[in-house]
């Protein structure tokens, strides 16, 4: 009896530092897959499992087993750059995160984990409270924490060259990282930004996949968070002929000094948030090499008064321009590239050099007006061709919508197409929404949070609900929404 005393108390300990520093013993279950268990990671069916992870049919649960002094670090980063007047891109370590897809485990090991957003950032974290406001996260697989300025004495030494490269190299589900991001708009029916997404998906315009899924980090349950695939090099090979890769990439948002509006004032380069340092079109890929002459060139034309409809179609795809317009106002899109002056993603297909528009970060949509709205009504009184942009109290300066599809506009014709097709077509229907609803209700109507356990949801209504209304945040309910700007639009196209 003595001596199994000792061997209770001791398996007990390792039972206590276990959560202390954020490792649940439940993720080396057996029917758990480790990435790091070279054998069985390399019989998964990476391509199957991004497809199933992203069908909004599958129940996804994400955990984030972290320590509480990385947490605390993740604060400490956030309140710095904060200070510097930028944002942390430091990650910091996750040991694992298991991401449970119809009930089967699959853990990865060694993650690093930062804030993501920019005016989304904020305090969340202390040792009194613990998680008191829910932020967005970025994970990322193949970090290789290796730079002595951010980790210190936790700087990873890799073994060899080949052991760093393979690291480098580790993707889940095809991918190097994934965004996670929670209802920040107060959405009650929660897909809404799924739905936007599937709608440029089926009108053939590259998008991100975006799901949900529960998260919880360091044992603190968070509710229920979309999880999205990044836009980078992989996203191009995923969605671009092979004769398209290879092209620059770039993130296109305001800034400090100036909204992004394809002028020629706009700035240029690869942002580093280290340095405080951002940019208006932030290249992703190539960034050792590019000379960035494929966008010098789009801004000359699209700004020279000369230029003319072969000019635009010469350095743009302005089909695919117009498309991806005529589907934001169509879904009331409020933080675009024509209200906002952001987010969105330009490529430039190598075959051609020609600009394409990656929409992204399509959240205040469908008549969601609780976080801001640009145009009252949320769009349903606005007309598809407004030369005036009421976020900025002026006229519409993106000369590639302005002179394009807008009023008396080279391509308004096609633009008013997509428009007509978009406005008859089932996507404007409740009918085509609600299934979308069911299924997210019935995965995950059964586990919200109360909205007393973050001051981020206190001055919310989380439940599931497809009505709208002061009592839903003061957005609009989807069929009210869609009845008033299917109207809208018809009145200006007809």
């Amino acid at each position: 009896m003595k001596k199994i005393i000792p061997l209770i108390l001791a398996a007990a300990i390792v039972l206590v530092m276990m959560n202390i520093v954020g490792i649940s013993p439940s993720y080396a279950s057996a029917d758990s897959i480790m990435t790091d268990d070279d054998a069985a990671y390399a019989q998964i069916d990476q391509q199957a499992l991004y497809d199933e992870l992203f069908d909004i049919n599958s129940v996804v649960d994400i955990s984030v087993d972290i320590s509480k002094e990385q947490i605390a670090d993740l604060q400490k980063d956030f309140e710095y750059f904060r200070q510097k007047g930028s944002r942390s891109s430091i990650y910091r370590i996750a040991d694992n995160v298991t991401f449970t897809v119809n009930g089967k485990k699959y853990v990865v090991s060694d993650v690093g984990i930062r804030l993501k957003g920019t005016t989304s950032r904020c305090n969340f974290y202390n040792d009194v409270l613990g998680i008191y406001n829910l932020v967005n996260f970025r994970i990322c697989f193949n970090c290789t924490f290796d730079d002595l300025e951010d980790y210190g004495l936790e700087t990873r030494i890799w073994k060899s060259d080949e052991e760093k490269e393979k690291r480098k190299n580790r993707t889940f589900a095809t991918m190097k990282s994934m965004e996670l991001k929670w209802n920040i708009t107060a959405d009650n029916t929660y897909v809404r930004n799924i739905y936007v997404q599937e709608l440029f998906r089926n009108y053939g315009v590259p998008v991100q996949k975006c799901s949900l899924s529960t998260l919880s980090l360091g044992g603190c349950k968070l509710g229920i968070y979309r999880f999205f695939e990044p836009v980078d090099e992989g996203f191009i090979h995923r969605y671009f002929p092979e004769k398209d890769w290879g092209g620059d990439l770039y993130k296109v948002r305001c800034t400090d000094r100036s909204p992004a509006t394809y002028s020629l004032g706009n700035d240029y380069g690869v942002a580093s948030k280290k340095k405080a340092v951002d940019y208006n079109f932030d290249l992703k890929t190539n960034v050792q090499k590019s000379r960035h002459q494929t966008l010098v060139n789009l801004l000359e034309v699209i700004n020279n008064p000369a230029a003319d409809q072969d000019d635009f179609d010469r350095v743009a795809d302005m089909d695919e321009i117009a498309m991806v317009q005529a589907v934001n106002f169509a879904m009331g899109n409020q933080d675009d590239m024509r209200n906002n002056y952001n987010n969105h993603y330009v490529y430039f297909r190598k075959s051609d050099g020609k600009a394409v528009i990656i929409p992204y970060d399509n959240e205040i949509v469908m008549g969601d007006t609780y976080v801001w709205t640009a145009y009252e009504s949320a769009m349903t009184e606005v007309s598809p061709y407004e030369e005036y942009n009421v976020r900025f109290n002026d006229r519409q300066e993106v000369p590639l919508l302005r002179q394009t599809v807008l009023k008396d506009g080279y391509f308004t014709d096609i633009y008013t197409g997509y428009l007509r097709d978009i406005v008859d077509s089932r996507w404007m229907t409740v009918d085509n929404y609600l299934p979308y609803y069911n299924i997210a209700k019935a995965h995950y109507g059964n586990k919200l949070i109360s909205k007393y356990n973050f001051m981020s949801t206190m001055k919310q209504n989380i439940d599931f609900s497809m009505e709208g209304g002061e009592n839903y945040n003061g957005n609009m309910s989807i069929e009210e929404y869609l009845s008033k700007m299917k109207a809208n639009i018809k009145q200006y196209i007809e």
